[in-house]
């Protein structure tokens, strides 16, 4: 009753061996973006071994992609108080 599967970790590290012609190809300022991508999915680890989806690099891409949508999301919330402000402030020096 062993493990069929190796641990999402193991597979995720193999999956990166897997890119490194991909990545070797690229620039060395994108060889860096790359590495800082690749290794965001590790901060889902978790979630992508519990996701028991045999295509190792679809949980990878879509923790990648998870990350950069709730960073998103956060930039533009962000934003959007800063627009309130600004139109606060306008509205206040208007009225002066």
């Amino acid at each position: 009753m062993g493990r069929t599967l190796p641990s999402f970790r193991l597979a995720c590290m193999a999956e990166e061996l897997k890119w490194r012609g991909f990545r070797s190809n690229l620039d060395k300022d994108d060889r860096a973006k790359f590495d800082e991508m690749f290794s965001t999915s590790r901060l889902y680890n978790s979630a992508c071994s519990n996701s028991a989806r045999p295509i190792v690099i679809h949980c990878i891409l879509m923790s990648i992609i998870l990350h950069h949508f709730k960073q998103l999301m956060g930039l533009m919330k962000k934003n959007s108080s800063n627009i309130v402000d600004n139109k606060q402030y306008q509205t206040n020096r208007l009225d002066n």
